[in-house]
């Protein structure tokens, strides 16, 4: 499966300008915003959630959720991949521990309903305590921010399909497709991370502002690729109608082509 790529660097700038001119406005609509939706496009394995009253559930399935302030865990060979409703795509891998902040996203009306494009703007923050997240943000909106926090530093994302992993090692970030912005705890330097890149920086390269290790992406195993291309299909999975006077959107589940070139017996079909 082929990883969709937008390498168009004018719109790639045009993103990152209007999103630094505008990232005001962001935070003025703050207050206008509700809870975003996700819902669960595959579940395997143990998987907890916590919400911010500290209760625990076992998602399934399809279960919408709210991930505002909420944990995800997962245990060994666990997954789950997750549609939000400002269109971004995350999947998170076994043994993760995943802090969502804050997902909060404007109502948005029935007119502003697309798969093209976030329909609204939106306000995501990750922090990823431990574990492997893969985030793909190919619509988002240039007013919008998306963020994940690391032990080494900040990602901004702009529209990108990106690994994001944290271990003993440090963090690795690998962008299979747009740009990636990193900054480091000081906040003085910055790394531009473009398709095809992975890099590698560890809590002491990090004090530093220096990268520990870069590599191209023939150099990493298949299955962190595999792993992007099916965050990304889980993107595209569920469609989102606008939410009656305000309240959050509705998700409508959609089935895959490959559902449709299914041999089905007819009943008006009879052999010869």
């Amino acid at each position: 499966m082929y990883i969709e790529s937008k390498p168009c660097w004018k719109s790639l700038c045009c993103l990152i300008a209007a999103g630094i001119f505008l990232g005001g406005a962001v935070d003025s609509n703050a207050e206008d915003m509700a809870a975003g939706i996700a819902v669960a496009t595959s579940v395997q394995g143990s998987i907890q959630i916590k919400d911010a009253e500290s209760q625990s559930t076992q998602p399934k399935l399809h279960d919408t959720l709210i991930l505002n302030a909420s944990t995800i865990e997962t245990g060994k060979d666990a997954h789950i991949f997750l549609a939000l409703s400002n269109g971004i795509g995350i999947g998170i891998g076994e043994n993760s521990a995943v802090l969502f902040e804050t997902f909060i996203q404007k109502p948005f009306t029935e007119k502003r309903e697309s798969l093209s494009y976030e329909p609204s703007v939106s306000i995501l923050s990750i922090r990823l305590i431990d574990g492997t997240i893969a985030v793909v943000s190919n619509n988002l909106s240039p007013l919008s921010e998306a963020r994940v926090f690391l032990p080494t530093g900040e990602l901004q994302i702009h529209s990108a399909t990106c690994i994001i992993q944290n271990s003993d090692m440090g963090a690795q970030i690998t962008a299979y497709a747009g740009l990636l912005t990193y900054k480091y705890p000081n906040r003085q330097h910055r790394e531009l991370i473009v398709e095809p890149q992975s890099m590698r920086i560890t809590p002491q390269s990090a004090m530093l502002g220096e990268v520990t290790e870069s590599m191209t992406l023939s150099a990493l195993p298949k299955a962190v690729e595999q792993f992007a291309q099916a965050t990304q299909h889980a993107s595209k999975r569920v469609f989102f109608k606008a939410g009656d006077n305000g309240h959050p959107p509705r998700p409508v589940l959609i089935t895959s082509p490959t559902y449709f070139d299914q041999a089905v017996a007819r009943p008006y079909e009879y052999n010869e």
